[in-house]
């Protein structure tokens, strides 16, 4: 095997290149674009999450029966965890309350506190049909008080 040589090598002519300026506004433009292209699917998403978890609620309204209590549980800390792990994506407003606290996390809290109130509501054996009713309303207008 002999050795290869390399010789001549062109450099392309670079001729016309367009100030870097410009560049850097495509590349905003194109990063602005990415930003509202995948928060438009975060939002499809969540409104997705938020159908089944009313399809859920209005199930466990009508059959009051526990057993639909586990997945209805299930898939509101999914739809949490998609919110937090995607708060940096909502606006500062929507996300900090007027004292600049965490609005999310204290709706949060309520939603939890209101789960395991629906939860204790569905084990007792004379249960409450409209407590249960105004339980899953109240769970369903937090949950779209997040993202909205």
């Amino acid at each position: 095997m002999g050795d290869m040589q390399i010789n001549n090598i062109q450099m392309p002519q670079l001729k016309n290149l367009q100030p870097v300026k410009d560049k850097k506004i495509e590349k905003d433009f194109k990063f602005t674009l990415l930003g509202k292209i995948e928060e438009g699917e975060l939002q499809d998403k969540l409104t997705s999450m938020i159908e089944e978890i009313s399809k859920q609620g209005n199930k466990i309204a009508e059959h009051m029966d526990i057993r639909d209590m586990k997945q209805y549980r299930m898939m509101i800390s999914e739809f949490m965890n998609e919110v937090v792990s995607h708060s940096h994506e909502f606006s500062r407003e929507n996300f900090l309350d007027k004292r600049g606290r965490h609005r999310v996390y204290g709706i949060i809290k309520q939603v939890n506190k209101n789960v395991d109130e629906l939860a204790q509501e569905l084990l007792k054996d004379e249960k409450n049909h409209i407590s249960i009713l105004e339980k899953v309303d109240e769970i369903k207008g937090l949950i779209l008080d997040i993202v909205t």
